[in-house]
């Protein structure tokens, strides 16, 4: 229960942060630092993601601007890369359930052919262990 109420609230602390960075009443500079915090915590919405690349733009520092844009591109990255993912699996789910019936009817033909083939088998060594004895 204890991990329940901690995510519970770290969801409204970054929400609140996001709120309160949003309204941009810091400087931009200290605003474009607490949204690339979180950006880095993985849970950034797109409206984050926007204003910092609009922050950034505005810096006048490049090797600022370069970071916070690499950072915003990297969770960019990181949230197609998992729609991307979704997607996949959810496809192969439902493949995965249209196919399955074949699946099951192959696996008992085959598990068929295996059990004559094993039948056969010991068939074959029973007639081995006659015609040496």
């Amino acid at each position: 229960m204890q991990k329940e109420q901690l995510l519970e609230l770290r969801r409204k602390i970054l929400e609140s942060t996001q709120e309160v960075a949003l309204r941009g009443e810091g400087s931009p500079a200290e605003t474009l630092q607490v949204l690339l915090s979180i950006v880095r915590s993985g849970d950034a919405s797109v409206e984050v993601l926007m204003k910092v690349y609009e922050l950034a733009m505005l810096s006048e520092n490049d090797s600022d601007k370069l970071t916070a844009l690499l950072d915003v591109l990297y969770e960019v990255d990181a949230k197609l890369s998992a729609e991307d993912e979704a997607d996949t699996h959810s496809k192969e789910a439902s493949q995965g359930a249209q196919q399955k019936p074949q699946d099951d009817e192959n696996s008992q033909d085959q598990g068929g052919y295996e059990q004559q083939h094993d039948t056969q088998e010991n068939y074959d060594h029973q007639g081995d262990e006659h015609h040496q004895g």
